[in-house]
Formats: C-alpha cells, structure tokens, sequence
C-alpha cells in the first residue's frame, strides 16, 4: 500500500510543468514508487505512459546509438505529436550521459505542442546533475526525494494521516507562537508513538523497508545488500574510483566521525592516500547524495570562527551497520547517541527546506573558544539557529550558546532547542524549546 510522502505534493506539481522534472535522492527512499502512484491516479484521465530504466543495459545501449525516440514511441504505439500527449519516466538517469542531448532535442521540437513531459529520477548529482546544468539549463525544475522522515515513518508504520502544515514552519513564524503551542498539543495523543518512531530512526534510519520490519537480522542483511549495491552499481562504475577498498574505508570512518568537524590530516593518515584522492573520493560521497557537509556561519566574529566543515553520513541506518552498534543504550552510554539525534534532525531541515523555492542554507557555528550551536538555517533574510540535544533536560551551557549567538547575529529573532522534553517557550531568552517527537 503506497504511503503518502509529507512533499509529493510539491512534486506532483512540477510533474504537471511543461519543464523537464528531475527528481533526486539516495537508492531506495521511493523515487520510483512515488513516479508510479501518479501515473496511476493520472491514468483516470487517459494519459500516455513510458517506462524506461538505465540500470536496463538493453535500453541504455539503445539511447546510446541515439534510438530514445524509437524507445519512447514503441511503448506508447503512437508517434510523439501526434497522439495523446507521452509521460516519459526515466529511471536512474545518471547512468546514460548519452540521454541528455537527446531529451533536449525531444523537449525542444515539441514543446510548443506539449506533446511529451519528461520525468528523470537518480541516485546522486553525478553526471546528472552536471550535463542537466549544461544540455538542459532553463528547461528543468529539480526536487529532491529523502528518506522517510519522523511523521512519514509514522504514516508508513501505523497509518496515521500526516499532519496539515509544517511545525517548523510556524515555529519560525515569531508571531504564531500560540498556533504552535496549539499544534503540538493537538498531536500530543501520538507522542508514544512518535517517541518509538523516533527512536527507530535514531537507529534503523528511514529507508521504507527498514521501516516495514521490525526484525533485526532482516534489517542487517537488508543494509549489507543496500551497501554492496551502491558500491558495485554506482561507485564501481566511476571510471576514476580505481580502490574500491579504499572507498569503503572512508565509509567506515565517515560513518563513525558523523557530526564532528572534519579532520582531514587524521583521516589522510588512516587511510594511506594522498589529499587529493581524499578530496575526490569525498566528492563523490556527496554527488551519490549518501553525505552531506555542512559548513561553518560566518559572521561579523569572523576572527572566531571554526573553519572545518562538519561532516554527515545521512542515514542512521547504514552508520548502524559500518560501526556495528544497534543497541541504543550502547550510543547513550558512549554519548554517540548525540550525532545520531543530530543526523536525524539535520534530515528533518532537509525535508523541510525542500518545500521552499526559496534559497536557504545550513550551517553550524563554533568558536575558537568552544561556544557552538549545532544548526544554523539561513532563509534570506532571516537566520534561525538550532540547538540539539537528545536529553529530556534543558541543559544550561547550550541555551547559553543559544544566547550568545542571538546577541551577535541580528537577523536571528529567536532561537530553538529541540530535545525530548515538553513545549515551552522563554520570552526574555527569545528561545522557543520544541519537543522532538512533535517536529515536522
């Protein structure tokens, strides 16, 4: 049964744009499924439907001698223009550089008559991203599919409608302040729920068939096979990845240094290798979108600042898996339990950013002298910053860095704590402290 996704309106909106729809994210958060459920809501209306995947090596080898017009009209048993308007999916895109041009020839011959709409789904930016940006530039419009978040783990698990509006949303709104009370306390009868979500998202991630087994050994072999086919079908295929194993060893040590500042020198070290294969080896963890860096917020304490990015394998699941440790006492007596929380939420502001056409950035902020907040959220012109913490107590030295930082930024009007404990806000501190399991 199809699970509704907390943005698959945003993105069914662009599938009925006369531009080119790209859809991004890692393997497996549902980027097909969702293409698939909309063709089937739309099939009432008579439409034309092509399915076509690059990991089909019959159809790749096909688009490759230039026969994706062929391909397109032989499923849909009429030539294009000249029938009921063709809905091209594509999956896997960025596996077949060869499909770019012929799209942009497509798109541009027949545009005027809005004869066929192209939908291309993929696992990372590479290659993508890039000939996207250079064959099809003023054509495209480009969303990004994660994995399931906290209230879309909920819907999934125990078929609970997602919430109407967007708790972040009014929670940066300074003046709706009563509405968010009120919005987290109509919620309040599934917080034993979301606190058990929550905590399987701290451990198992978000991937949906993670969600739908509460099996530990399925769970285990499922992120083994999930690993072993990114690395034989999206890494082993970059041409410049010449050690595989050497890959694999940045995995392991990205997924035990999530969430702390970057340590170039100490990593260089570990593996054996040269800066620069580190810094293209890491580039192309984060263009097959399984890591992310967030960098440091400059302000006028520039002199300050920290100015090491900190770096984030995005999903618990798979840190799980390369560290070895699932037992959640286990991460709260290490105090690992911390970057995990801070893995989840920073998903949490992915998925949140992604509603906004707007620009907006995350950072962190860190002094020379150890004063940080975790996230800093730049939406033009306002900046809101956000601690972190998996306590259920208000911890006094982080509202502190909270304070600090709302003295010295004047675009931040108010800064949030999200914790496990209860709503509260306090006015002279102008720091709103936000429930976890209530976030969305």
């Amino acid at each position: 049964m199809y699970t509704d996704r907390i943005n698959q309106d945003i993105i069914y909106q662009s599938f009925t744009s006369p531009y080119i729809s790209i859809l991004l994210g890692q393997r497996r958060v549902g980027k097909t499924t969702l293409v698939k459920q909309y063709s089937q809501l739309h099939n009432l209306y008579s439409q034309t439907w092509v399915f076509l995947n690059m990991d089909n090596r019959n159809e790749r080898l096909r688009i490759e001698k230039t026969e994706l017009k062929a391909l397109i009209q032989e499923q849909a048993q009429h030539l294009i223009g000249k029938g009921t308007k063709i809905w091209v999916a594509i999956d896997e895109a960025q596996k077949c550089p060869a499909l770019f041009d012929q799209i942009k020839l497509l798109y541009d011959t027949f545009k005027d008559q809005n004869a066929i709409k192209f939908i291309l789904t993929g696992s990372g930016f590479l290659t993508l991203h890039q000939l996207s940006a250079e064959s099809l530039a003023g054509r495209i419009e480009l969303h990004y599919l994660r994995e399931f978040n906290l209230q879309e783990n909920m819907a999934l698990k125990y078929q609970k409608q997602l919430p109407e509006g967007s708790l972040l949303d009014l929670a940066c709104e300074q003046d709706n302040l009563e509405k968010l009370a009120a919005y987290i306390e109509s919620r309040a009868p599934l917080r034993p729920l979301a606190e058990e979500s929550l905590t399987e998202q701290l451990i198992w991630g978000g991937m949906p068939e993670m969600l739908l087994t509460t099996e530990n050994n399925a769970r285990h072999s499922y992120l083994g096979n999930y690993l072993q086919t990114y690395l034989e079908k999206d890494i082993r295929a970059i041409t410049t990845i010449n050690d595989l194993n050497l890959y694999q060893k940045l995995l392991d040590i990205t997924a035990e240094q999530t969430g702390s500042v970057r340590q170039d020198a100490e990593i260089i070290e570990a593996l054996g290798c040269s800066r620069d294969t580190l810094k293209k080896y890491r580039g192309f963890l984060t263009a097959t979108l399984v890591y992310r860096e967030i960098y440091p917020f400059i302000n006028r304490s520039l002199k300050r600042i920290v100015k090491s990015p900190k770096g984030y394998l995005l999903n618990n699941g798979l840190i799980s898996y390369l560290t070895g440790i699932t037992d959640l006492s286990i991460l709260i007596k290490t105090g690992l339990i911390g970057h995990r929380f801070e893995n989840w939420f920073l998903k949490e502001l992915l998925v949140w950013l992604d509603r906004s056409p707007k620009r907006s950035e995350i950072y962190y902020w860190r002094t020379s002298g150890g004063i940080e907040v975790d996230f800093i959220v730049e939406k033009k012109p306002a900046v809101f910053p956000f601690e972190v913490t998996y306590s259920s107590q208000i911890q006094a030295k982080k509202v502190k860095n909270l304070r600090i930082f709302l003295q010295e930024e004047p675009r931040a009007k108010i800064g949030f704590y999200i914790y496990r404990g209860d709503f509260y806000y306090d006015n002279q501190a102008r720091i709103c402290f936000i429930p976890a399991w209530a976030v969305s």
